[in-house]
């Protein structure tokens, strides 16, 4: 079972989880960092292409521009979510994301990689996941953006909008209970809940020890 986030008398932040959480947590992060890639066409070659962006070599620089000139538009519900436009105006929205969506999603894959990395390091059973203010800032991000695919696939628009979703759960739940039937689509959403909780509370957990 999880424990919250405390700080430790040498600065550093901890908290226990369970090898499923662990399992969990890493999986949606790796999960939302395939989304990422996959609606954007951000390719494994990414690291190279910022490498040449940066090379002393002006053919290479340019090259490296004009591979970065076309930034797709996301397609996934969720992902727009995480990348919104950045104007009403389509062209303006459309430069924005030229000169900006490559180095957001960047960041936010490595974010991602980051929270995996971490949760890998303490193993595979029930353990104490120690990180300090920077890694915490990064858990948070990822967290972050882990919960808005997820409050989009539950259908949610504000964090407010949970408790009715869980409210009308519940009632299905009795509805079943009392001999009603439920499908594979019911014991989903009954996964993506209990995931969106443990990872709200979660990072609830760490606001309240980095503050």
């Amino acid at each position: 079972m999880a424990h919250a986030f405390r700080r430790r008398p040498d600065g550093s932040l901890a908290c226990r989880l369970d090898g499923e959480e662990k399992a969990i947590i890493a999986q949606v992060a790796q999960e939302t960092a395939d989304l990422i890639r996959a609606d954007l066409g951000i390719d494994s070659d990414a690291e190279a292409l910022r490498r040449a962006a940066e090379s002393e070599d002006p053919l290479r620089r340019l090259e490296a521009e004009f591979a970065g000139r076309d930034a797709r538009e996301p397609s996934d519900s969720a992902v727009r979510r995480l990348f919104p436009a950045a104007s009403e105006d389509p062209a303006l929205a459309a430069e924005y994301r030229r000169l900006g969506q490559q180095d957001l999603a960047e960041g936010k894959l490595a974010d991602l990689r980051r929270v995996m990395a971490i949760l890998d390091a303490t193993g595979g059973g029930h353990g104490e996941v120690v990180i300090d203010d920077d890694a915490a800032l990064a858990m948070l991000r990822a967290l972050n953006d882990v919960r808005i695919v997820l409050a989009d696939r539950l259908g949610l628009k504000r964090d407010g909008d949970f408790d009715t979703v869980r409210m009308l759960q519940q009632i299905e739940d009795g509805v079943e209970g009392a001999g009603a039937t439920g499908d594979e689509e019911h014991v989903g959403s009954d996964i993506v809940i209990a995931v969106y909780e443990l990872l709200s509370w979660l990072q609830e957990s760490l606001l309240r020890a980095l503050d």
